[in-house]
């Protein structure tokens, strides 16, 4: 009885724990990370769900690559492949990250917007 108690205890805690992972969700950064991950692996599918319903049409046009043409899609990779994070910034239920260029230059922001503990983008500069 005790046994099954504690394997009880150990299953909510662990289902807690998954729960509140949200992966590429949990944070700003690892949103961002993501678009430049698949910018490299060219893996285009991984880009849905990566914006918000109200994101802006050059943001979703990054969410929808998966059925853009392949020339767009070589374009976004080539371009996207070279920059990286360099900073972000979390006001409440709101992000910007800044982006470096290929010369470590900031080159750029994104912003992004929590909804139900998960952050989406929305918008960019």
């Amino acid at each position: 009885m005790v046994a099954m108690q504690r394997l009880g205890s150990l299953l909510g805690v662990l289902l807690i724990t998954a729960c509140a992972d949200h992966g590429v969700h949990s944070t700003p950064e690892r949103v961002v990370q993501k678009v430049f991950d698949v910018a490299t692996s060219k893996n285009y599918e991984e880009l849905r769900g990566l914006c918000a319903p109200e994101a802006d049409q050059g943001i979703q046009k990054i969410c929808d690559l998966a059925d853009a043409e392949k020339e767009a899609q070589e374009r976004f990779s080539a371009d996207i492949s070279k920059g990286s994070l360099a900073q972000s910034q979390i006001n409440g239920d709101k992000a910007t990250v800044s982006l470096n260029n290929e010369d470590g230059k900031e080159d750029g922001k994104v912003f992004l917007v929590r909804k139900e503990g998960r952050w989406y983008l929305v918008s960019g500069e």
